[in-house]
């Protein structure tokens, strides 16, 4: 059990090696030769990495705001400078249910690939493993179960998560421009729904928010490097003068004059945006053809679910816009548990904040144009905040890193879990 659970947490949680993996397979299936699979191989890990490290170093950069954000409105954000650290206080309670749940979990994906007609292969490892997490935590603090009773519990749920979301996803994606050929396994698809639905039900295609119009003297911001590095300067610019220019020097930027601050924040975020959009590019040239010998010899039109990052170039502008509308109603709904005495004090999450935030908006836009991108960029901040709500004290000792890393899918599905297993009294 030892040797397994080493190789679970050391090997299997390493997205990398998954995705290599497919890859070899892949184009071993198709009887390529050796001197071109280690350099496709290669090749596509380190775009994923790009796109993983790109990923997570852009949303620690946007932790400051967390500071200022919280001192505007009186409240206290929750400590999260070192993300690892949280991570793995949280993992102390339930680090051992949550490897075999994730393990397991594939391997029932994979199953449910090979002989339903549910053909998705979910290549998120990253995204799988905090699932696994989350639903660890609610077995172990929710119910009585015994240890085995939940890992087959788990399991069985996280290996229905992964199938079942890229399935509805595959639905929704169908008019999202850049998606051909796989579709998306990322812990937003719940907000994908609401944000398609809501696209559907009010929005207009006609009103296309990539087609806004822009004065030709302002047209270098339809780059979204450009465009993002100067939003983010501005926020930061904007939140740190409202917090004070004394208190963000002192307290949040270092000893930084503030302006500053402003726009090595708003550089750095562009920077990462950059290595993002190159794994991508790096990644798909890869991965796509690769897996075109797994659907055609092992897992008959299988189709890879992929993360979110991969959408961004076709939507710049959605993806900042669904950014600031997530993080607008995030704000709104955590001044109205303020107002109702919320026993728990709720804080938006940034990171999950701004990539459901973007991915919801292109969803919207995608199905219902710029009203689309607007209502469900804005559902999906309310859907983060009281949703994280709801969830924290279903978690116990995960509740810290959920604080800082939950998505939508954790915020949503997360309750419902949390609900029906008290109301079945499982134990």
């Amino acid at each position: 059990m030892s040797i397994l659970l080493y190789f679970i947490n050391n090997v299997l949680s390493q997205p990398i090696f998954i995705l290599g993996l497919v890859v070899v397979i892949g184009m071993l299936a198709e009887h390529k030769p050796g001197s071109k699979i280690l350099p496709s191989a290669l090749k596509a890990v380190i775009g994923f990495t790009m796109i993983n490290v790109g990923g997570q170093t852009l949303g620690t950069a946007l932790l400051p705001l967390q500071q200022l954000i919280a001192h505007i409105f009186a409240m206290k954000a929750p400590a999260s400078a070192d993300i690892g650290a949280t991570q793995a206080a949280s993992l102390t309670d339930v680090g051992f249910d949550m490897a075999i749940i994730f393990a397991c979990g594939f391997v029932i994906n994979l199953l449910l690939a090979r002989f339903t007609r549910f053909k998705f292969v979910h290549l998120s490892p990253h995204v799988s493993f905090f699932f696994a997490s989350l639903i660890a935590a609610l077995l172990k603090f929710g119910t009585d179960l015994n240890t085995p009773v939940r890992l087959v519990i788990g399991s069985i749920l996280l290996g229905v998560y992964m199938t079942f979301t890229c399935a509805y996803v595959n639905v929704l994606i169908k008019p999202v421009r850049g998606a051909d050929g796989f579709t998306l396994a990322h812990s937003s698809s719940s907000g994908l729904l609401v944000a398609s639905l809501l696209g559907e039900l009010f929005g207009d295609k006609k009103h296309d928010l990539e087609d806004t119009k822009l004065p030709v003297k302002l047209n270098f911001l339809r780059d979204m490097t450009v465009a993002l590095t100067l939003v983010m300067m501005l926020l930061f610019f904007a939140l740190g003068l409202i917090a004070g220019p004394h208190f963000t020097m002192t307290q949040v930027a270092g000893g930084k004059d503030f302006v500053v601050f402003a726009i090595t924040k708003g550089i750095e975020f562009g920077m990462w945006i950059t290595v993002i959009l190159a794994g991508v590019r790096m990644m798909l040239a890869e991965i796509i053809p690769a897996f075109h010998g797994i659907a055609h010899k092992l897992i008959p039109n299988a189709k890879p679910g992929l993360d979110i990052p991969l959408l961004f170039p076709q939507y710049p502008t959605s993806v900042i816009v669904g950014f600031l509308m997530s993080l607008t109603t995030g704000i709104i709904g955590m001044l109205i548990l303020a107002a109702a005495h919320y026993p728990i004090i709720v804080f938006p999450a940034l990171i999950p904040t701004f990539f459901t935030g973007a991915a919801t908006a292109i969803f919207g836009d995608a199905h219902g144009g710029r009203r689309g991108a607007l209502l469900g960029a804005g559902a999906n901040g309310f859907l983060l905040i009281f949703g994280q709500a709801l969830l924290l004290p279903m978690v116990g000792t995960f509740a810290p890193i959920m604080r800082i890393l939950s998505e939508t899918d954790y915020c949503v599905y997360g309750p419902l879990l949390g609900f029906v297993l008290k109301l079945v009294h499982l134990g």
